[in-house]
């Protein structure tokens, strides 16, 4: 296998009026470029971080229209999961140990036809049997039609996660205005004793927004359990159940609701400074051409305070936050999935895109460097220590280009 390496460009950008700086360029690190599979499918719609063969190191897993495939830490051998056992196309996964045997598997979702709210798919457990290069099982969980994205995470509170699941639409809606009709269902699916032979118990969390484009399981308010960060057409919501049962909506952002025919929001992700304050970063509106950042309110409660901290991209598709510089603070990165068609955007992209908190400016403010510019159409990506140095990498899954890359983290840990 081959692979390719370069120097990623960590360049500060001034883009007025936006809240942008070149502070802390000069201490931000460098990244160098590994391509893991210069055309690992048609498209590489997502990509994650796990441990599957049980070594204690993170290796990557990428997920295509027709299979499911890891690379093995250090050496970076490519691996197959599963390869059309499932209906096409395959579109999100997440690892979990779901039967309790010490052995990662994996939900993945599949059968992903965007436009059809009607039918489609498809939800299912990829099972371990042996060791890791041995066939894994492909049991049936449920179905959605324009299931999109799932997560694992503690909602109910009772210690262990189930698995969260969110269509793109709701069903029977149509374009282009899909924030009228029928809602997206929000299911939460808990994993029962028998997994391998009993129904999953499934509860609807919400079923009153439309155009989920994402979500993040996490304890947002410190109780212990995680509620749900929802990114939607109507704007960005908090999504909370009780020790009842019951759950409650509360809306914490605005989304952009000027713009035309996609409003709302599209990625998000919660992130944290070195001051114990927090932000919600999103892309907006749904597959979106800015990159917004929401501040808790100044009164304690009500609408989060939004700014949008650069624009135009052409379709932001992924958000991740992770402290790459080893300052406290967790930095923002953006992937941008096309070229852009303005042509004073600068980089042009498509790409990778990191904006770096400065510590104690109000508003919060933020430096711009810039990853990869061009070589990957990033449609995901996640963040994680790979080499166990203290400082986390960018792993970025491609569209247009196919493609798997690794961005090292070059600084030393402090």
């Amino acid at each position: 296998m081959t692979f390719r390496f370069a120097l990623a460009l960590t360049v500060g950008l001034i883009l007025p009026p936006w809240p942008i700086s070149t502070a802390s360029a000069a201490e931000f690190p460098l990244f160098r470029t590994q391509e893991l599979d210069p055309h690992v499918g048609n498209v590489c719609y997502a990509v994650s971080a796990n441990d599957v063969n049980g070594d204690g190191k993170l290796d990557v897993v990428a997920v295509t229209e027709d299979a499911v495939v890891w690379f093995a830490n250090p050496t970076w051998e490519k691996r197959v999961i599963i390869q059309g056992a499932t209906e096409k196309d395959n579109v999100c996964l997440q690892g979990h140990d779901i039967d309790g045997d010490g052995k990662l598997d994996f939900a993945l979702g599949a059968a992903w036809r965007p436009s059809d709210t009607k039918g489609g798919g498809t939800l299912q457990w990829l099972r371990r049997q042996g060791e890791s290069n041995a066939p894994w099982q492909v049991i049936p969980i449920g179905s959605e039609p324009t299931l999109h994205r799932i997560r694992w995470g503690d909602v109910q509170g009772t210690g262990k996660k189930q698995l969260l699941v969110a269509p793109l639409q709701g069903r029977g809606t149509k374009g282009p205005n899909w924030g009228e009709g029928q809602g997206v269902r929000i299911q939460v699916y808990t994993v029962p004793a028998h997994p391998e032979k009993d129904p999953w118990p499934m509860e609807v969390a919400d079923s009153s927004l439309h155009t989920v484009h994402n979500l993040q399981p996490i304890d947002f308010d410190g109780d212990g359990r995680d509620e749900i960060l929802a990114a939607s057409w109507e704007g960005v919501f908090l999504l909370d159940r009780d020790q009842g049962g019951k759950w409650s909506k509360t809306k914490l952002g605005t989304g952009n609701q000027e713009a035309s025919p996609n409003k709302g929001a599209s990625e998000i992700k919660l992130g944290r400074l070195a001051n114990g304050k927090r932000y919600i970063a999103t892309i907006e509106p749904w597959h979106g051409f800015q990159v917004v950042v929401y501040t808790e309110p100044k009164a304690g409660k009500g609408l989060w305070e939004r700014q949008v901290i650069d624009e135009p991209l052409q379709w932001g598709h992924a958000v991740w936050c992770s402290d790459l510089d080893g300052d406290g603070d967790q930095e923002l990165i953006i992937g941008q999935r096309d070229r852009s068609k303005d042509p004073k955007r600068a980089p042009a992209g498509p790409g990778v895109l990191v904006y770096d908190p400065e510590p104690g400016l109000n508003p919060l403010t933020f430096s711009r460097h810039v990853i990869e510019n061009g070589g990957v159409g990033t449609e995901d990506l996640v963040s994680a220590d790979l080499d166990d140095d203290g400082r986390d990498e960018i792993i970025a899954g491609g569209r247009s280009t196919h493609n798997v890359r690794i961005y090292w983290n070059l600084s030393t840990k402090k």
